[in-house]
């Protein structure tokens, strides 16, 4: 499992990075086979050297000069353009070869047409190298290297004797060395190609997400333009309707509840003057009482729906000062409110939502538990990367089997959190949404001995 681990940690995280990955994977493997065929593929890499180039290049080059060559001369000739993997003789007969092919026989053909000279003249053939038989340059490879298989070109000079070239196998030749750069090279520029394309196929995706993270952050419409793969292009699209059906939907529910809690609040001024006039001093006062519930019902559900809201721009702001200044606020009201946070801790956040949500917390705290405790760290034991808020009581507290229960809407768990306390059960769903606003999260759990604490965890990075 450890293994398991180590290894997925070396796997990047994003599409692209995965697709380059495999990408650079498949081709490291394709480029390893093609390089073990190449130095391993004993039954051409032998025609393929003497086919080559450089080697027909050099036996063109040298004929003419031998043919002009007094032969006393041909040993300086053979030090200059031999070396420890290149070896040359010259002999009055034709040098004795193993066997002949097709291949050969291409080459024998090809070589004569090369020199324009006769066919009868070219030998080619397969034959055992060793060291004693051609002019090496000087080092020790063909001492360790050699006798080797190999491939010897023979041409007749114009004086009769025979010019003779041998291709031998020697792994570190210049020629694998040639063949292994230029195929990397091939790699590297296609690996480059698909890398240019991969990310230009991704692109649209990472637009679609830093998108989708800011419509989830402010629900601020910002219509992406539909480009890319088709299926991409589709995504877009249904990304910027449902951007606009969203709000349009928030707007509609928003509106429509302001509109409601407006029209009620005329009929229910109403209904309180006539209360007022009830000479009945307890039926009076039950009525007025159910008109103020009433009217704190229609303000806590638009309280509700504000919180969900995303509205209020982003902004940086001193945390601790916003929190210690909303305990002050109750402490002059005659409740007990104090902040224990560490100062100067800033935040980039919608400080009016935020104050909201806090507020809340505090006024469940007083209202359950007679007192709130409030503080604010950074770096704590949930994640390096976020902030939290604390704010707890030593009341009656919360059931563990009901804590995912009080943060919805409009539930109130007990006798000790109910009615006779004024709530709706709508503060801790208010926090929550405003918590969620921020990216962050609403985390009830027990205090010790007893009461409530309620953290707001906020990422430090929005």
């Amino acid at each position: 499992m450890g293994m398991k681990k180590l290894l997925l940690s070396f796997i990047p995280k994003s599409v692209s990075g995965q697709m380059i990955t495999i990408l650079a994977v498949s081709f490291s493997i394709l480029l390893a086979v093609f390089i073990t065929d190449e130095l391993f593929d004993n039954n051409n890499e032998l025609i393929e050297w003497a086919e080559s180039r450089r080697t027909l290049g050099r036996l063109k080059a040298m004929k003419p000069i031998l043919d002009n060559l007094p032969s006393e001369q041909r040993q300086s000739l053979f030090e200059l353009a031999s070396s420890c993997l290149s070896g040359h003789a010259v002999t009055k007969e034709p040098f004795v070869t193993g066997g002949h092919t097709d291949e050969t026989h291409r080459l024998q053909l090809r070589i004569a047409d090369l020199l324009k000279t006769d066919e009868s003249k070219v030998l080619v053939g397969h034959a055992t190298i060793k060291k004693e038989d051609f002019e090496f340059g000087r080092c020790r490879k063909p001492e360790t290297e050699l006798p080797s298989e190999g491939i010897v070109i023979s041409v007749q000079l114009n004086n009769d004797e025979w010019f003779h070239k041998e291709v031998h196998r020697h792994w570190h030749s210049w020629y694998v060395l040639e063949w292994v750069l230029r195929t990397s090279a091939l790699f590297f520029f296609i690996g480059a190609a698909a890398i240019f394309l991969i990310r230009r196929l991704i692109r649209p995706l990472d637009q679609l997400t830093a998108a989708a993270q800011t419509f989830g952050r402010g629900l601020h419409v910002s219509k992406l333009e539909e480009k890319g793969p088709s299926d991409i292009r589709r995504a877009i699209a249904a990304f910027n309707a449902m951007q606009q059906q969203v709000t349009d939907e928030v707007k509609k529910r928003t509106d429509t509840l302001a509109a409601i809690s407006h029209d009620v609040r005329t009929p229910l001024t109403a209904l309180r003057i006539k209360a007022e006039l009830i000479d009945d001093t307890e039926a009076r006062q039950d009525l007025i009482t159910s008109i103020d519930r009433m009217e704190k019902i229609t303000v806590s559900a638009l309280e509700f729906l504000k919180g969900e809201s995303r509205g209020e721009p982003l902004r940086e702001i001193d945390l601790s000062a916003l929190l210690e200044s909303e305990c002050n606020d109750f402490e002059e009201m005659g409740h007990s409110a104090k902040f224990f946070g560490a100062s100067g801790i800033l935040h980039y956040c919608r400080p009016e939502a935020l104050a909201r949500a806090v507020r809340n917390l505090i006024e469940n705290a007083i209202k359950y538990g007679g007192s709130a405790d409030v503080r604010v760290e950074k770096n704590n034991e949930y994640n390096e990367e976020n902030i939290v808020i604390k704010v707890s009581d030593h009341g009656p507290g919360i059931p563990l089997d009901k804590l995912a229960l009080a943060v919805e809407p409009f539930e109130r768990l007990s006798k000790a959190r109910e009615n006779n306390k004024g709530g709706f059960g709508l503060g801790l769903s208010v926090a929550k949404a405003i918590a969620e606003g921020h990216d962050g999260q609403l985390i009830l759990e027990a205090n010790q001995p007893s009461g409530l604490i309620a953290t707001i965890q906020l990422p430090t990075k929005t």
